[in-house]
């Protein structure tokens, strides 16, 4: 399977065989993070759109977790659809591949200001952390790392590759992580999307939101979700003071820890920030990390958020 069209024969063979659906139309997705997979906009024999993805990475726990949310009937979620054998997903060639409804409208990190519903958002996101694990399904982590190593020991891997001032900054939130800890209180572990920034947020036709890409979720505090909100990481679109009363209004104040949201920031800028000075020293990817690198530490980046909300904390970055 060497070009794009390979990939549609083959992808439009295993649907219609795994999931009994006849895909005539097939248009790829260009771009998105997930470079180890390919997604397709399709339409089947009936007119219907679907979303159609195969992926090397095992997304299973987040597959079953939308299906289950589905199948409860939970606003603002687009349930993958089932194959014949009763899964989420099928599998062949190595690849896991999913089919669920294209949910007709914008991406919400695409659109205006006012166009997202902050407290419907929050209500959506609410539920999603109310539900119960799917059954059978092992997540694929329990906390906030996504890397298998601490902070300390990312930031040993990039540090010669650190400009002074980056590096004091990034080891700062490193102590404050570890600062926060230290005095952090028990909670619950929740299914969480893993990921639900606007960028992975759709808005329909009657300005309704919709929780797309479920590839992160895991059961974890809810923190690993709400950080991504409260704070957030796409430095292009910053959250305004607003927006987040609306999110808490709609999701629920009480429940959100504010100490624990900021020591998962920490965790993530360190995370991010490492990962694409890494990525930086590929001479072909070098000017595009470099230039991500620079929002990522910019006035609305993901470091200097955390390091904004250490201050208000009353427990600064040092």
């Amino acid at each position: 399977m060497d070009t794009i069209d390979e990939r549609s024969a083959w992808a439009r063979s295993v649907v219609e065989r795994d999931f009994g659906v006849r895909l005539v139309d097939f248009l790829p997705i260009i771009g998105g993070l997930d470079h180890g997979a390919q997604v397709w906009f399709a339409t089947d024999d009936t007119g219907a759109p679907w979303s159609l993805k195969a992926s090397q990475r095992d997304g299973r726990f987040g597959l079953a977790l939308a299906a289950a949310l589905g199948d409860a009937q939970v606003t603002g979620i687009a349930a993958p659809h089932r194959a014949r054998d009763g899964r989420p997903w099928t599998e062949d060639s190595g690849l896991l591949l999913s089919l669920a409804p294209w949910i007709v409208g914008d991406d919400a990190v695409d659109s205006g200001e006012d166009a997202l519903s902050w407290s419907e958002f929050g209500a959506v996101l609410r539920a999603v952390h109310d539900s119960e694990p799917p059954a059978g399904a092992v997540p694929p982590r329990r906390g906030i790392r996504r890397a298998q190593r601490p902070p300390a020991e990312l930031l040993a891997e990039v540090d010669e590759h650190l400009a002074p001032d980056t590096r004091d900054r990034l080891h700062a939130l490193a102590r404050a992580e570890r600062r926060l800890k230290r005095t952090r209180t028990p909670t619950a572990r929740v299914p969480v999307h893993g990921d639900p920034h606007p960028g992975n947020v759709v808005i329909d036709g009657q300005r309704h939101p919709w929780l797309i890409d479920f590839d992160e979720a895991a059961i974890a505090p809810r923190e690993v979700d709400l950080h991504l909100v409260e704070l957030g990481v796409i430095y292009s679109r910053p959250i305004t003071d607003a927006q987040r009363r609306a999110f808490r209004a709609g999701y629920g104040e009480s429940l959100i820890d504010d100490e624990r949201i900021i020591r998962f920031g920490c965790v993530r800028a360190i995370e991010d920030a490492a990962s694409t000075v890494l990525r930086a020293l590929d001479p072909a990817q070098q000017e595009q990390h470099h230039e991500l690198l620079a929002g990522q530490l910019g006035p609305h980046g993901l470091v200097s958020l955390v390091e904004t909300a250490l201050d208000r904390l009353g427990r600064p970055a040092a």
